[in-house]
């Protein structure tokens, strides 16, 4: 020992980077204090110093074993003085005048003594800031404790500066304390604002949530917005997306899985000739009007279907409108069947079969029936009711699609079985983006999430296509408008929880248009959102089901006990930064512990999260069994 360091040690060898420490008796110890300072023991992963003049070079503890003095394999008897304790370690940088530099600054020699360092010194070798020299960091607010480096239980520093201007990704299997970990992280974050340290101003936090586990209202922050959303129900909260937003081509065709032969050109001409000008409302008359020309004038079983459906959209009653069309049913053989024959004034079946129109000369009053039809609809537009309806964007796209069948139909440009189903997914999925979605017009909505800084979206309550889908939507319109507007004053961090539900490259349950169409707005995001100020943090128990482009991309890692042997390959092939023994611990990290690594630190290193209290931790955890069945008889 010297009246400075406490002394554990010798260089013996040294290789290039590497070198071999021979360890003294004295340590053995898990914690020593010395000249009032604390400092922790000697093992595979810990950090200890090498005394070179004015340098104190660090290095980290790969390998440890016992070096025998005596090299006789034929004597087998142990004893305390033939074994001498040596450890391999690597060289990671240096103080020099109580400042720590990361890297190659000195090398050790033969003989150089090893020493301890205290806590104070490590956390600066692994935070990159002096903590426990004469100048502190200059902006000591700009960290934060998540819990203890392991094994020294030394607090753990963040720089909350250099996270959340990244991309992060949180891995770990069930019960591994990833979402403990994802919660810690933003909520200190957010405590920072409710300490009136920071203000978010224009910045947003946007956190999915698919299984309800961030709703709770301790949970991240008090300071959120909740949209409970709910495709069972017609009284869920609803997100407010920009018009322009919604009508875009390529997204549509996604949204409602148009096929690219037949339906998506459709679905094109329905844009092209209703919403490019913005003036479907103040068209409906002559939309419907035109509607019901061409299906009196050609009245096919399927034109009339669709017309029937207009007017089913707007809830108007077929009776009240309507003189000229019959919809009854007439087939004695099978009183169940539907349309079977359709009887419309005008028409004559002749002896072939074939219906003829001759109402044109013979009976010219059919004409003005007609007229007034269009005119007790036009009329029913007038009503509050009627015209709520006709200015929802989900209701003019179903109206849309129906007008623009009809006319198609006349003019024989489609097969009607081709298109019928993206009728039926407009209406069904319409329906359950009618429950979620308000659609406003894009002057009065600028961007989405506009309320307050913090948004949870909880998908407990939607159904499984809408899981898949409002993901991405969000993703994308979000993105497109904060890129489109980007200012310096702001940032957006979007927040996956679960993302292997909406990141994966193997599911089966989707079209490759769409998965494709999925993985690109989300590539797209983390390869170029960082130079918009767009960041996205996902959570996931299985990093193999996610795109591995990226995984690729994310800057900043904590990883929680894995133990599935793809999961630990793909973070072999897409993390760099890890070292032999951080890669290593991953199988047989405790739960609480994650490996922290990436661009924004140092080195990789071991912590325990801190555990938050039951009222602020995400609804993830286990359910409790003797305090759900503890009998109450119970003496």
């Amino acid at each position: 020992m010297t009246n400075q360091s406490y002394v554990v040690g010798t260089v013996r060898e040294i290789r290039g980077t590497n070198v071999v420490l021979r360890l003294f008796d004295n340590s053995s110890q898990m914690t020593y204090f010395f000249n009032g300072k604390r400092y922790s023991g000697i093992m595979i992963g810990s950090y200890v110093g090498i005394k070179r003049g004015h340098y104190t070079i660090v290095v980290k503890i790969e390998k440890e074993y016992a070096q025998d003095i005596l090299h006789d394999t034929t004597i087998q008897e142990f004893s305390k003085d033939r074994f001498i304790r040596e450890v391999e370690a690597k060289v990671i940088g240096s103080f020099v005048r109580e400042k720590y530099v990361s890297g190659m600054v000195a090398f050790p020699q033969i003989f150089n003594d090893v020493i301890l360092l205290p806590n104070e010194q490590i956390t600066s070798i692994i935070s990159g800031e002096n903590f426990g020299g004469n100048q502190p960091p200059k902006n000591p607010e700009a960290y934060f404790t998540i819990g203890e480096i392991w094994p020294e239980g030394i607090p753990y520093k963040v720089n909350w500066t250099k996270i959340f201007n990244t991309h992060i990704a949180i891995f770990g299997n069930t019960g591994s304390g990833k979402s403990n970990t994802l919660t810690r992280l933003y909520k200190n974050l957010f405590d920072l604002k409710k300490k009136n340290i920071l203000d978010f101003r224009k910045s947003r936090f946007v956190i999915i949530d698919f299984n309800g586990e961030y709703v709770d209202q301790e949970v991240l922050t008090t300071d959120k917005k909740v949209y409970k959303l709910n495709t069972r129900k017609s009284d869920g909260d609803k997100i407010t997306i920009p018009a322009d937003k919604f009508w875009d081509k390529e997204m549509l065709s996604i949204l409602f899985g148009a096929t690219a032969q037949t339906q998506q050109p459709f679905l094109n001409r329905v844009i092209k000739y209703y919403f490019e000008k913005k003036e479907f409302e103040k068209n409906i008359n002559g939309y419907f009007g035109r509607a019901f020309v061409i299906t009196y004038r050609s009245p096919s079983k399927e034109a009339l279907d669709l017309l029937k459906y207009s007017l089913d959209i707007l809830d108007i009653e077929h009776k009240k409108v309507s003189s000229w069309i019959d919809y009854s049913v007439y087939n004695p053989l099978n009183p169940n069947s539907y349309y079977s024959v359709i009887k419309i004034k005008g028409w004559n079946k002749g002896d072939n079969n074939k219906w003829y129109w001759n109402a044109d000369a013979d009976n010219p009053t059919l004409i003005e029936e007609v007229k007034a039809t269009v005119k007790r609809i036009s009329e029913l537009f007038y009503t509050n009711e009627l015209q709520r309806k006709i200015r929802n964007p989900i209701v003019q796209l179903r109206l849309a699609t129906c007008f623009q069948m009809i006319f198609d139909l006349f003019y024989n440009t489609i097969q009607y079985d081709h298109i019928a189903p993206l009728i039926h997914r407009i209406e069904a999925r319409s329906n359950d983006f009618d429950k979620i979605l308000k659609i406003e017009n894009s002057q009065e909505v600028r961007e989405i999430f506009n309320e307050t800084n913090v948004n949870v979206v909880s998908l407990k309550n939607v159904n499984k296509d809408i899981k898949m889908l409002l993901p991405m939507l969000i993703a994308k319109i979000s993105y497109d408008i904060h890129r489109d507007q980007f200012a310096h004053d702001k940032i957006f961090n979007l927040i996956v929880d679960e993302a292997h539900n909406i990141l994966s490259e193997n599911s089966t349950v989707e079209s490759e248009k769409w998965k494709d169409y999925r993985l690109d707005v989300f590539e797209e995001i983390v390869k170029e959102g960082r130079k918009f100020g767009y960041y996205l943090t996902i959570a996931s128990q299985r990093p193999s089901d996610i795109s591995a482009t990226i995984v690729s991309q994310i800057h900043n890692y904590f990883i929680h006990r894995l133990v599935n042997d793809n999961d630990l390959k793909l973070l072999d092939k897409t993390m760099t930064s890890l070292d032999y023994v951080s890669k290593s611990s991953i199988p047989n990290l405790s739960a609480g512990q994650a490996i922290i690594t990436g661009i924004s630190f140092d080195l990789p290193v071991i912590v325990k999260i801190d555990r938050l209290p039951k009222e602020e931790a995400p609804n993830s955890s286990n359910s409790e069994l003797l305090d759900m069945w503890r009998s109450e008889g119970k003496e």
